[in-house]
């Protein structure tokens, strides 16, 4: 795997943050740099003249969880009005099955498992993982004179082992300025989560700073003092259960059932500051990653319990934004997509299957981990009320926007990010506009696809339960393939039946791993 290694297995925590030749050639051509200049206008002005651009990711939300994709125990008027008004794709995909991976993704158009976190998430203790000279969505925004705002979740990380107050088993200083921070990557304004809601730390951070923290009670990340969790770092950051806790900062520590319309708050605000430029905001609400705990307003409104309660909070988060872009008079002129990290976790109560009829949950490399609702909208643009079955990822985003303000990429920026602003568009192509697909799970294991075929490279799901590969353990494949276009539910493997798709994916994938970028 083209990855950056650790010196002798372990993590060089003071050399990390370079992504060695990756890093060093594409900033040879000047083509990274927040603050340079980082990608050439083209010949053409591009399609989005005065626009603004949303992105709304959700947090586990599964490709069943949605009245537009099927569901019937939830009620979800405002997603299903985004796809009455736009674009509906039926094969879109979270990079990864876990939540860090595909947001690195999303923001840099660069497959996670290129980086040190492989195919982990980060934790309290862990530090920014996108380099502040690499290209982002938000770096690109801001080079075009857009406004540029990240409200919710992050889940990226924040400072870096070469600041002074920077803590080897701790990570930073979280009652000091958090930097290198989103600030640092692109964006003008940032309040959200640092990680997942109701992990530590239970806090807000705004730009450099967690909010309202009383210097008298500072915040203190206290680390399981068991040997195993203490020699090795990578240990540590791989756990599904971090043994960490936040002791301190009593006066800065969020509620949960407010944290959907504390966020939604300062995401409207921030389209209210900006409503007289163009702007750019990523806007990711806690919902609907566990613990589901929504506003009691939202209890026992669903037909499928907490959880479903938890989803229709979410369509009031969008509604709320959409709402707020009409009261503005900004809807014509903003394209509005909205997406998940990932698939959603095994639930299958009340007549409502979180994933639809798709294998797998999160964490697994089964389509039910990663296929994911992906509803836009672009008044004049997108043609209301219409379906996509082009392969399409959330890693797309980078080479999507930069077509959309009629840029070319550097040659080092977003090197598995594809343009699939005419799948968008509705428009025909000769080929599809995304020709390969690489996915990861929870535990390492990949799969390829390329056309109707899906290549996963080993046995199971690659999940966190170990029940999700039993039902292999029989078949004697090292691997399986599955023609989605006939078993979209991957129950056929074909692993033994067609030695030459197995053959040529595998090149396919070693090739792309080797060279270090998938887009041409």
């Amino acid at each position: 795997m083209e990855t950056n290694k650790r010196q002798s297995g372990k993590l060089d925590r003071r050399g990390f943050v370079s992504l060695g030749a990756f890093a060093a050639g594409a900033a040879s051509i000047g083509g990274l740099g927040c603050g340079r200049a980082m990608a050439a206008k083209t010949s053409g002005a591009g399609v989005a003249g005065r626009l603004n651009v949303i992105v709304i990711l959700a947090d586990d939300l599964g490709y069943g969880d949605l009245g537009c994709y099927g569901a019937t125990k939830v009620k979800t008027p405002n997603l299903d009005r985004l796809a009455k008004e736009g674009v509906l794709f039926t094969d879109a995909h979270s990079p990864s099955s876990v939540c860090t991976p595909t947001r690195y993704n999303l923001l840099t158009g660069r497959y996670a498992w290129r980086t040190w976190t492989r195919t982990g998430v980060l934790w309290a203790y862990d530090p920014l993982l996108i380099e502040p000279e690499q290209m982002t969505v938000a770096s690109l925004f801001k080079s075009a004179g857009y406004a540029t705002g990240c409200v919710g979740k992050w889940h990226l990380g924040f400072g870096s082992p070469q600041t002074p107050d920077w803590d080897e088993l701790r990570g930073p200083n979280w009652n000091g300025p958090l930097k290198p921070g989103p600030l640092e990557v692109g964006f003008d304004f940032f309040f959200g989560h640092p990680t997942v809601n109701g992990s530590t730390p239970q806090v807000y951070v705004e730009n450099h700073h967690v909010v309202g923290l009383d210097k008298s009670d500072p915040i203190q990340i206290v680390l399981d003092e068991r040997p195993e969790y203490k020699t090795k770092y990578t240990d540590r950051r791989r756990s599904d259960n971090p043994r960490l806790r936040m002791e301190g900062g009593k006066a800065a520590r969020y509620k949960l059932e407010e944290m959907a319309q504390t966020e939604t708050s300062k995401a409207i605000s921030f389209i209210e500051q900006n409503s007289k430029r163009p702007f750019f905001l990523y806007f990711s609400p806690p919902n609907i990653h566990g613990p589901h705990i929504p506003h009691p307003r939202f209890r026992g409104t669903s037909q499928c319990g907490i959880r479903g309660d938890f989803i229709q909070e979410l369509d009031w988060v969008v509604g709320e934004v959409l709402g707020t872009l009409d009261r503005l008079k900004l809807a014509e002129q903003t394209l509005v997509i909205f997406s998940s990290d990932n698939g959603g976790d095994y639930f299958q109560q009340f007549g409502h299957q979180s994933n639809g009829e798709l294998r797998g949950e999160k964490t697994d490399v089964w389509e039910g981990g990663h296929r994911v609702p992906f509803l836009a909208r672009w008044p004049g643009k997108i043609k209301p009320a219409t379906r996509s079955g082009q392969t399409i990822s959330l890693t797309d985003m980078l080479a999507t926007c930069a077509a959309i303000l009629g840029r070319d990429l550097p040659p080092g920026a977003g090197p598995d990010s594809f343009n699939i602003l005419p799948a968008l568009l509705g428009q025909a192509t000769e080929k599809p506009v995304r020709e390969t697909l690489v996915n990861d799970s929870w535990k390492e294991l990949f799969a390829i696809r390329q056309g109707p075929w899906k290549l996963i490279l080993g046995k199971g799901g690659g999940g966190r339960r170990l029940e999700s590969s039993a039902s292999d353990q029989k078949d004697d494949a090292p691997g399986q393939l599955y023609d989605l276009a006939e078993d979209l539910r991957e129950q056929n493997n074909l692993y033994h039946k067609h030695p030459e798709i197995v053959s040529r994916l595998t090149a396919l994938f070693e090739k792309i791993k080797r060279e270090g970028r998938s887009r041409p």
